[in-house]
Order: C-alpha cells, then structure tokens, then sequence
C-alpha cells in the first residue's frame, strides 16, 4: 500500500463510539438509580451492562455479512449517524426521567456498535496495508480502553454536577463527533461480494467453526482470545467488590484501581502494536500470559493492599494488552478477503458470550467461596490457557489447510 496510513479518522471514531458507551451506560448507573429507588439498583446496573453486551450475541452474524456484502466505510458512517436519533431518545429520557426511554438507549446503542464492529475492525487491514496490521490493532485496542476509562471518569464527575439538558448536550456532539470523524476515514477496500451465509446466531457459530477450519490455528487463536475476554470480564467484577468489601477502600480509590487496570491495558496494546511485529509471539504471547498467571497467583496467596494493589493491577493490564493485540492481528491476518467480516462476527460473538459466562462464573464462586478465590481460579485458568497456547500448532500461520 503506497503512502503512509492515515490512521487519526478511524482511532477518533471509535474512541468517541467507545466513549459514548460507557459515558450512557455509566449515568444510567449514577443518575436513574435515583429515580426508581436503591432497592432496584442491582438490576438497574445489570440491566444496563447487559444491554450493551446481549446485541453482540445475536447480531453478531448479521454484522459480520453487512462487513462482506457492502462497503465497510458505508457501514461505518451510516451507524455513526444512527448514534445520533440514538442519544435524542438518551437525552428525552433523563429530561423526562424515564428509566424505560434511557434503557432503551442504551439497548439500541449495543445494537448500533455491535453492527459495526466487524466492518470498523475490517477497515485496519484496509487502511494500513498487510504489513501494518498489528501497528493498527494496537492502536484500535489502546483507544478503545481509553474510551472506556474517559467515558467512565466523565459521567462520575458530571453525573450530579450538570443538569440533564447539560449531558444531553455532552451526548450530542459526541455522537456527531464521531459522525464527522467517520467521513474522514479513507481506505482501499476489496469489493463487497454476494453471500447466503446464514444470519441465526447457533446456526451461525456452528457454520463458522467449520469455515474457520480453512485457516490454519484460526479456531484456537479465538478461543484463546474468548477465554481471555472471560478473565478480562471476571476482573472487572471482582475489583468492583473486592476493593470495597475485603480491602475497605471508598469508591474513588476503587475506580483508581479500575483505572489503573484499564490505562495500563491500553498502555500494552499500544506497545504490543509496536513491538509485537519485531518479536516472536510463540515467545511473546506465552511469557505474557505465563506473567499473569503468576500475579492472579500471587495475589490470591499473599493478599496485598493499597497503592500495591493498584500498582500490580497496572502491570496486569500492561501484560493483557501484549497477550491480547497478537491474537487480534491474528484473525486479520489469516483470513483474506471479505470473508474477514465473517470471521470477525464469529469471533465478537463468541468473545461476548464467553464475557455473559463470566458473571455466571463469578457468582457462583462469589455465593461458594470468599471473593479472593476469584483470583486462584484467574490464575488457574490463565494458566492452562497460556500451555494450551504454547502447544497448539499453527496459531500464527497465514496459510490455509
């Protein structure tokens, strides 16, 4: 590809995407709360994170065929300009306080983002060329933890400090942002191409565990990744109880420790973009992966507190973005062409079930066990994960069988 990538139009994008996210996800938690009573605050919060993960699930397949039969870019642009009609219903539901009109919000924008997520992971290869797509990965990856934490942080500070005519400014010119951005974005696509593939997610998952078989190592290199979405998600869980509960800190030093982790992530993918191409990953990914066994492990054996805790969170997440960003740019690079898309759906929907599995997990070991069990089985897992790594064959080969 001649030229040097024009990456800044597709990272704003998706960080601001990102961003609204969690930005409407998080006053939800902070402000509707107060409209329906404390008692409804549990499934209030589940309700509103759940509506951002259940799309990924079903809509995933027909995701991954708008990615084959149409122009990514139109995809793209066409579901950032929905976010805007989007966050007016948003904004008509804290002016009015319904509850329903922002649930439903938060709903359709898990709808919108996962309908586009195959086609916005698809435009790296598109803009970057074969020899920039970790480069691209990682940068995707950083943006969108940073998204996360940005979007988190400003609804904390904003949530009883602005009125709701105030956020539902912040709303709109954040989606139009990133419409804006989106009209920037400048890549070279192969053309979209005719498919029957089947959009029925169970349908769907079975069809694509056997297409992936076409390319060598695919189906290992997404359950890895799955599994690690599991860790990811059960991290979150834990910390959000285990600070307040076993280690007695406030709110604001437990989102510093949830800060932590999620900056030192981004801080790995970003890092793992860089050097990741430069390295072995068959060296790389395993000594990651074996680095974070040993602090789940260390954790769970010698209980730690304070600024150590969040300190030994931040190397965490720095090592989740070296192990995490190879697999990424794995399953770009393996499969050619516009059955990428497909892929891509297959890989979103099984990461976001593996992510559903991780509440049953934590629950049940959180109703059977103390909270700090929760990191023994952390390591536990992470471990036979990084051997399953170690021994599967061709999980960095871009050859087909």
């Amino acid at each position: 590809m001649s030229g040097k990538p024009r990456w800044w139009p597709l990272l704003v994008t998706n960080f601001l995407g990102v961003f609204n996210d969690n930005y409407l996800k998080t006053l939800a938690c902070f402000i509707a709360v107060s409209w329906v009573g404390t008692e409804y605050e549990a499934p209030l919060v589940s309700l509103a994170a759940g509506s951002l993960v259940v799309p990924y699930v079903f809509l995933s397949p027909l995701a991954g065929r708008w990615a084959v039969v149409f122009n990514k870019l139109s995809v793209v642009r066409i579901a950032k300009l929905a976010e805007v009609p989007i966050m007016l219903l948003a904004s008509a539901g804290f002016l009015v306080h319904s509850v329903t009109l922002v649930m439903v919000s938060i709903l359709l924008m898990g709808v919108q983002s996962s309908l586009f997520s195959p086609s916005k992971y698809g435009l790296i290869r598109d803009i970057g060329g074969q020899e920039n797509i970790t480069f691209g990965t990682g940068n995707m990856e950083m943006v969108s933890f940073l998204g996360m934490i940005t979007g988190t942080m400003m609804a904390s500070f904003l949530a009883q400090s602005v009125p709701a005519w105030g956020l539902s400014l912040t709303f709109m010119a954040i989606a139009a942002g990133g419409w804006v951005s989106s009209l920037s974005i400048r890549a070279k696509e192969t053309p979209p191409e005719e498919n029957d593939r089947t959009i029925r997610p169970i349908l769907f998952m079975v069809q694509s565990i056997g297409q992936a078989r076409k390319y060598r190592g695919l189906n290992r290199v997404i359950l890895a990744l799955s599994v690690f979405w599991l860790i990811a998600g059960m991290i979150q869980m834990t910390l959000l109880v285990y600070c307040r509960r076993n280690l007695g800190m406030s709110d604001l030093e437990t989102g510093f420790v949830l800060t932590a982790a999620a900056v030192g992530t981004g801080m790995g993918c970003f890092f793992s973009g860089i050097v990741s191409e430069k390295v072995d990953n068959r060296l790389l990914v395993p000594l990651s992966g074996l680095s974070i066994t040993l602090l789940f492990l260390f954790m769970y054996f010698f209980p730690v507190r304070g600024f150590f805790f969040g300190f030994l969170f931040f190397i965490t997440g720095i090592l989740c973005g070296f192990y995490k960003v190879p697999f990424d740019a794995a399953i770009i690079r393996k499969v050619p062409g516009r059955n990428l898309g497909h892929m891509l759906g297959y890989s979103n929907q099984m990461s976001f079930l593996f992510i559903l599995a991780a509440s049953a997990v934590f629950a049940i070991i959180s109703r059977y066990a103390e909270t700090r069990a929760v990191f023994l089985f952390l390591g536990t897992l992470m471990g036979l994960t990084t051997l399953f790594v170690v021994f599967s064959k061709y999980l960095w080969s871009t050859k087909q069988e």
